[in-house]
């Protein structure tokens, strides 16, 4: 793109007339008088509540957090945060620093949909990164400047977003050192290497990131490279952290004593995650400098029957509602029996990965009727009762001038 004088022309690239464009829409909203004010923490966890069931310490913790990062985001767009100063009374600009967060829970607890969810309602980038992937620099696997490749497709390319995006970096305690505390005696290539690789990149560095995806199918200097400043990127460190209670427990008990005298072990179950100190994240394996690096610290935790059952229904995007949209699509009305909801529930609690059973579960009882009944115009209803989920393909199904069982 140039301009009128073709003696000497000037030049922007296409990324850079995006970026114009986003900014004066920006300033465009923040002169508009009506432009919406920043959502308070309240405001986000009623958001929350209309998609996440249950988990009501994690949902405010990550409401208070997000907004915080982007109440910071919002200062720095501005002049300077101004505050007066106790001892001699003159204003003061204050630098507000980042809270990155450590979120411990079963599977399927949730940690991921909140953080999603917030981040949408923010208008924030957002990317998901599996931690159980990465390594050293020179050896195989993905680099932990592929958090920032994917950070910036998230941002469709916009460097300055991507660096007010938010890193949800799952699977976090698949990192644990091979021996907790003690120095394992090898290298530790996918543990405690790529925390301490991590130190720099959580903390805030300039990081030179090549362009296009996958760093590792990257010819050097090919594409080139875009430097990135993690200082304001959020990092969610997420994990299931699987074994900690009885680490819990260990210390909680450590002055219970045998015999005469001595005091009841205490058997912590459900609490264990409430009762998580940092001592016991540094004894499952994470390092004390990237535990130092994520200070707010929340857990989720796990769901029960009644949980699931209401997560099929209630939420505005519930499991149920999403299936019987579809098969409403083919003219097919689906409907769940009360007795049908529980017992997909009941399955789905025995199982290990939480919420993400109930689409299993859902996906099986509806197996036979998936294939040939979208298809079939004869069918105008699929009622799914107790019984067709404890022996798919008994579902009550109604077509034109009849009923008939499956």
């Amino acid at each position: 793109m140039s301009n009128n004088d073709k003696d000497n022309p000037t030049y922007i690239c296409n990324r850079c007339v995006g970026q114009c464009g986003r900014a004066i829409e920006d300033a465009s909203k923040t002169a508009d008088p009506e432009h919406k004010a920043l959502r308070k923490p309240p405001e986000l966890k009623a958001d929350l509540d209309k998609f996440v069931i249950a988990q009501e310490d994690a949902k405010r913790e990550f409401a208070i957090a997000m907004y915080e990062h982007a109440r910071r985001r919002e200062v720095s767009q501005g002049a300077g945060f101004l505050i007066v100063d106790d001892e001699d009374g003159q204003p003061e600009e204050v630098e507000i620093e980042k809270s990155n967060i450590l979120a411990m829970g079963p599977s399927g607890s949730g940690k991921t949909h909140i953080a999603r969810a917030l981040a949408k309602s923010l208008d924030l980038p957002f990317y998901v990164g599996d931690a159980s992937r990465l390594t050293q620099a020179g050896y195989v696997g993905d680099d932990v400047e592929t958090l920032l490749q994917g950070l910036v497709g998230a941002a469709n390319g916009d460097i300055e977003r991507a660096q007010w995006g938010i890193i949800f970096l799952d699977e976090i305690d698949k990192l644990a050192r091979k021996s907790g505390r003690t120095q394992s005696g090898h290298r530790d290539v996918t543990g405690e290497g790529v925390q301490q690789a991590l130190l720099k990149l959580v903390e805030g560095s300039q990081i030179a990131v090549p362009r296009g995806q996958g760093a590792k199918m990257m010819v050097s200097g090919a594409g080139g490279t875009d430097v990135i400043d993690t200082t304001n990127i959020l990092f969610i460190g997420a994990g299931s952290f699987a074994g900690i209670e009885e680490i819990v427990e260990d210390r909680v008990n450590k002055t219970s004593r045998m015999g005469f005298g001595g005091t009841q072990r205490k058997t912590l179950e459900h609490d264990a995650y409430r009762q998580v100190a940092v001592e016991d994240i540094e004894e499952f394996g994470i390092i004390p400098e990237l535990v130092g690096r994520l200070p707010v610290r929340t857990s989720t935790y796990k769901l029960t029957e009644e949980d699931l059952a209401t997560i099929l229904t209630k939420p505005k995007n519930a499991i149920l509602k999403q299936f019987r949209a579809m098969y409403q699509m083919d003219g097919i009305s689906l409907q769940f029996e009360e007795a049908a909801v529980r017992a997909i529930a009941k399955e789905a609690a025995k199982r290990t990965t939480g919420a993400r059973a109930l689409r299993e579960v859902v996906k099986a009882v509806l197996k036979p009727y998936s294939y040939e009944a979208t298809s079939d115009p004869t069918i105008k209803s699929i009622l799914i009762t107790e019984e067709a989920v404890l022996e798919p393909g008994t579902a009550t199904i109604v077509r034109e001038n009849t009923t008939a069982s499956a």
